[in-house]
């Protein structure tokens, strides 16, 4: 196992070791940076919500600060644009709340109920997806060389309430036409329809839709949550472009002319997405880099433009919510590869991610254990599926010890003639039923848990299923071990597997020293992952102790056999003697 398992060993530190390096979390520093919301909405209904409900407030005043979600408030009128009352509409799912506002018949809020913020000042509120005054959608009409900002024209609100989808309307007039904006809630989904008509609207007329700004962050660490914003798309061929926030100053403006099927901006664990109509997708996305905190890019301005039909109607989707795998397949449009993992090495990290979350998922499912447990049984499922391969492996390497002899001792008859030396070789591997090429797959077996594990180190980054989740000691498999035992206990289990694997084998100075340094380097390198792969890697390796332990006691009785190999190999023969 002499050379084999050092390049093993080097070949498992470059994997373990090129995620962090190759792509870094660029959250930026850790002092001197704000938040990237300072004020924070007081929410006084702790009240289990009913399933389905929509509510119209009375107008509130102007005063720049939203009004709280289910609690009504006297009407007076206010100095918008078009001098008229602002009225808020409330609308309650099982999964989350709603706020409109009737100026610029937008979408100015939305709370997840079921999921609560993890920040320590709104800990088991719900998740607040918007910072105030940062509306969900900003709406502009291209009308021929007007373009309008839907937030200067007063809107009448009307609610429809009484049959399980919601809906809310706005109607009011643009330049003399018509316009009504439609929203129908969609229950248990994160998802609304809208439709947007404009009476008499000019050929070539567009509806310009505005991303938020920027996401608010609702875990422990937010600097880390905004390193992760990004503005994602899809175009119609199919291509998944993401640009992180940190990738675009603020002078910098980018454009995409290709049509679009969706956008979205995001953080670590949600997202707002625009899903355009098949036959109807976005025409172009417009992007510019916006303030920064320091070296942290916080804000950014997106705008994606959606053309009229030719009778003045659009519409589109607006997803908000968690970035949830199984949800957002179920959208359809590669929406599930709203975050994709690995870079430029995507083409291959993220088919193993896929695999990986849905074997996760489909374990979850069936037993109902927790994600701690299911992240062991995970770890001791890939040993398994891989014993047959080691077992072969193993011995493969234990062949090649009985064959080290007799081919050192060709090599050395032949070293002045490299064609008989190659013929003498491959005829040896022939008779053993071997080939040149059974050391290298006899180290194959060995890196195929690889794979999974770089998969799972991007997995870990953003998949919400982990989020919160506590198991035995540990606080949250998402989060690093506050106590490092997790990390501790992959290094021991990692020391002990190369030892036993060790066993009985010929004496090999290299790799006794990987045996010592491999498992404290990784330990090192492991403390500040996530605790749940942590736990994946100790259990990987201690599944995989009986098999080494089985493998070394069969190569002891191997080891009269190489002895005899070594006694009966044909001496070299001497320059100069005849």
């Amino acid at each position: 196992m002499d050379k084999r398992f050092f390049i093993a060993l080097l070949l498992t530190a470059i994997v373990i070791v090129a995620p962090p390096l190759l792509f870094p979390n660029k959250s930026g520093p850790r002092s001197g940076v704000a938040v990237a919301d300072s004020v924070i909405r007081s929410r006084s209904d702790t009240a289990k919500k009913p399933p389905v409900m929509a509510e119209q407030t009375p107008p509130t005043p102007d005063t720049g600060k939203l009004a709280p979600a289910v609690t009504p408030t006297a009407g007076v009128a206010t100095s918008s644009p078009a001098s008229v009352a602002v009225e808020t509409t409330t609308v309650r799912t099982k999964l989350a709340t709603y706020l409109f506002s009737s100026r610029g018949a937008e979408p100015i809020s939305v709370a997840l109920d079921s999921y609560p913020s993890r920040r320590p000042q709104n800990i088991k509120q719900p998740s607040d997806l918007l910072p105030v005054r940062t509306p969900l959608a900003h709406f502009r009409l291209a009308l021929g060389r007007d373009t309008i900002a839907l937030d200067t024209v007063p809107f009448r609100v009307e609610v429809k309430s009484e049959s399980a989808n919601p809906s809310v309307r706005y109607s009011g007039a643009v330049a003399g036409r018509a316009v009504v904006v439609n929203y129908d809630i969609v229950p248990d989904s994160f998802l609304f329809h809208v439709s947007a008509f404009v009476a008499g609207a000019p050929a070539g007329s567009a509806l310009m839709v505005d991303l938020p700004k920027t996401l608010r962050s609702n875990e422990p660490d937010t600097l880390e949550d905004i390193g992760h914003l990004a503005v994602s798309y899809r175009t119609s061929s199919g291509d998944i472009e993401s640009v992180g926030y940190s990738k675009i100053d603020s002078t910098e403006v980018r454009a995409e002319t290709r049509p679009v099927s969706w956008i979205a901006a995001r953080n670590k664990y949600f997202l707002v997405a625009y899903r355009a109509p098949a036959k109807t997708p976005f025409s172009a996305i417009r992007m510019q880099g916006g303030s920064r905190t320091g070296k942290v890019a916080n804000s950014l301005s997106a705008t994606s433009f959606l053309p009229l039909s030719s009778d003045g109607r659009a519409g589109f989707d607006i997803y908000a919510g968690p970035q949830d795998f199984e949800r957002l397949q179920k959208l359809g449009n590669d929406l599930d590869q709203v975050n994709p993992y690995g870079g430029f090495l995507r083409g291959v990290v993220q088919p193993f991610a896929a695999i990986v979350m849905r074997v996760l998922l489909w374990i979850k499912r069936t037993t109902h254990l927790n994600y701690g447990w299911v992240l062991v049984l995970f770890g001791v499922i890939i040993r398994l599926a891989l014993w047959p391969l080691n077992q072969g492996a193993m011995r493969t390497s234990m062949k090649m010890q009985r064959l080290q002899p007799e081919l050192q001792a060709l090599q050395k008859r032949y070293s002045d003639d490299p064609r008989k030396q190659q013929e003498a070789v491959m005829k040896v591997y022939k008779d053993h039923g071997m080939s040149p090429l059974s050391p290298l797959m006899g180290c194959l077996p060995m890196l195929l848990p690889m794979p999974v594990l770089f998969a799972l180190y991007f997995v870990f980054q953003n998949t919400i299923e982990f989020r919160g989740v506590s198991f035995l000691w540990l606080p949250d498999i998402s989060l690093r071990d506050p106590y490092f035992i997790t990390p501790i206990l992959m290094g021991v289990s990692m020391f002990v597997m190369s030892w036993v694997g060790m066993r009985n084998a010929p004496p090999n100075p290299q790799a006794k020293m990987m045996m010592y340094m491999m498992p404290v380097m990784l330990t090192v390198l492991f403390f500040n992952f996530a605790s749940g792969l942590n736990l994946y890697y100790a259990v990987q390796n201690m599944a995989a102790i009986p098999q080494q332990w089985l493998l070394a006691h069969e190569r002891a009785k191997e080891q009269p056999a190489v002895a005899t190999a070594i006694r009966g190999a044909p001496a070299p023969a001497q320059k100069g003697r005849t």
